[in-house]
């Protein structure tokens, strides 16, 4: 199998960031019920239901008020719509229209959705199902734009999050539709040693290695910071990999090395004979959107960038309501 197709089985779950997965409802549940829960406090809103104390049916549009990937849809509609009822007392009941769909580019001025419920719920949830749209779907325009220059300079290497989230797995599925991977969806995905791991047991790479062969998950990762590091961590998943041996992929991460650095230490891995489709190569740390292509080129399979997570800027939405009946 080549190295690309590997690392998208490895580290692109997209099919578990759905709201049909019992973990993910657990994240939408976080960012909305519980959300709205403490926005309401024990008394409610209180402005809309002094100003509107009849239940009074209303129409609402949220409008985009700037260009982007949209994101958020399927976890609106399982917060107001699709959701057990018996999360939902103080929600409301709604009908939504969509306009968009999740994935899709919006403009300034393009409506995204039409939503129907009594005036006194439609304000309540106003600014909590606005926070998620806007916060998923920065996440996800500012992946596409690291994503189009990974296509515009013809490379076929992953990207994806690190666990530099705000919005957990809302903001993994956000990059995952602006067309990237997820990367672990938790600690119990994939065994990750990391450099406190390293530290910790004397940066004997060769024995935390054969210790975690056992129990990898999905793969078995480790992190490096040298060219010596990278070569003992490859001379160790050769000798892991064999027959009754380590059954998953090893990475071996490359951590705050600069792209040369990288370049070299996969040139001396081939160089041992240690290259093989059962290692991927991934770069993490200080990676930009102005020096991503340079990192792209040095000939690692996945990225992994805090930066469009942890950096994201919203998406501006806002909400209108058309007219009371």
């Amino acid at each position: 199998m080549e190295r690309h197709l590997l690392a998208q089985q490895t580290h692109n779950l997209a099919q578990r960031l759905h709201p049909s997965d019992s973990v993910y409802k657990q994240w939408i549940f976080r960012y909305t019920f519980l959300e709205l829960e403490k926005d309401l406090g024990e008394d409610g809103d209180i402005t809309s239901e002094t100003l509107f104390p009849d239940a009074v049916e209303t129409e609402a549009f949220v409008i985009s008020k700037s260009s982007g990937v949209m994101a958020g849809l399927a976890e609106i509609h399982y917060f107001l719509v699709a959701s057990d009822p018996v999360f939902k007392p103080r929600v409301g009941g709604f009908a939504i229209d969509f306009l968009k769909k999740d994935g899709d580019k919006v403009h300034e001025g393009d409506i995204i959705l039409r939503l129907k419920g009594n005036i006194q719920d439609v304000l309540k949830v106003e600014r909590v199902a606005l926070n998620l749209l806007q916060r998923m779907s920065g996440v996800a325009t500012v992946t596409k734009k690291y994503v189009d220059l990974l296509e515009k300079i013809g490379s076929n290497v992953l990207l994806t999050p690190t666990r530099k989230t705000l919005f957990g797995l809302l903001d993994k599925r956000a990059v995952v539709l602006g067309g990237g991977g997820t990367h672990r969806l938790s600690l119990s995905d994939a065994v990750l040693v990391k450099d406190t791991h390293l530290a910790l047991l004397k940066h004997d790479i060769a024995y935390i290695l054969k210790m975690c062969a056992n129990h990898p998950g999905r793969f078995l990762e480790i992190e490096v910071e040298t060219l010596e590091d990278a070569l003992e961590a490859a001379k160790s998943f050769s000798r892991l990999h064999v027959p009754g041996g380590l059954t998953v992929p090893g990475v071996i991460m490359f951590d705050n090395m600069k792209p040369s650095s990288i370049r070299e230490s996969i040139a001396a891995i081939a160089a041992l004979g240690l290259a093989s489709e059962r290692l991927l190569y991934e770069a993490s740390g200080g990676i930009r959107f102005d020096n991503l292509e340079f990192y792209a080129q040095s000939g690692v399979d996945i990225l992994s960038v805090g930066e469009i997570t942890h950096s994201a800027q919203s998406l501006d939405f806002s909400l209108k309501i058309a007219e009371t009946t």
